[in-house]
């Protein structure tokens, strides 16, 4: 695979080596490349490039920095990569994805960008979900969206295993004993269920408890799947009505 990279008026196409003007033999690709900002130092945009070069094994295309992307390209950049996630993205794996961006403009960026959806009722939302970002589309439209399949999801939580799962998420960190007094029924079985779905977790232990019981938390798989930035998101009372 080739890079080609534009410096000024000239291009250089480098891939495992690239052909000297003096003949067919090849020069090593670090050797040929330009630094890819010439706002930053040289020698220290070499360093890097050579160290990417390295962990890279060579053969890779670079990602391009973002450092002077403008606005409207930098968001089209981020649109692609919330696009193709299936999970949400933390804002520390984007600057990853993005060589030169910084973690308080990105976070920044992002909240402008869901601002904007939401002013514009496009047909999606970027919702911070758990500990990163992620595009949904907009609830406002489910009437619509939900006739494309109205198959229910195969992962579909039975009653007990929801009111359990309820049980967990408000009352975190519990024990099974703690549950089982509000349900009144052995909820041992939807406990295990839970957390073979990595809804639940184990938390600790009750020091203060006869036999130091497990206690039982919500999971990040949890937010996600319920579209929640933490528990504090929780409805409350008052809210359901």
């Amino acid at each position: 695979m080739s890079v080609v990279v534009a410096c000024g008026d000239a291009a250089i196409v480098a891939g495992r080596g690239a052909r000297s003007p003096s003949g067919p033999e090849t020069v090593p690709v670090a050797a040929v490349l330009p630094p890819l900002v010439e706002t930053l130092d040289s020698e220290a945009v070499r360093a890097s490039l050579e160290a990417q070069m390295a962990a890279m094994g060579g053969e890779d295309d670079l990602v391009p920095d973002t450092v002077d992307l403008p606005p409207t390209e930098l968001r089209g950049v981020i649109e692609s990569l919330l696009f193709v996630g299936t999970r949400p993205i933390s804002v520390e794996r984007l600057c990853r994805l993005l060589p030169g961006a910084q973690v308080s403009y990105i976070e920044g960026f992002l909240a402008g960008l869901a601002e904007r959806y939401r002013r514009e009722r496009r047909g999606w939302s970027l919702r911070a979900i758990g500990n990163g970002w992620q595009l949904l589309t907009n609830p406002d439209f489910h009437a619509w969206v939900r006739q494309i399949d109205r198959k229910e999801l195969p992962s579909r939580l039975s009653r007990s295993a929801m009111e359990t799962l309820a049980i967990i998420a408000y009352k975190q960190p519990v024990t099974r004993g703690e549950i089982e007094d509000i349900r009144g029924v052995q909820s041992g079985a939807m406990v295990r269920q839970l957390m073979d779905l990595k809804l639940v977790r184990v938390v600790d232990r009750a020091e203060d408890l006869l036999g130091r019981p497990m206690r039982y938390g919500t999971t990040e798989v949890f937010l996600d799947r319920f579209n929640l930035a933490s528990v504090e998101d929780l409805p409350r009372g008052h809210e359901l009505g």
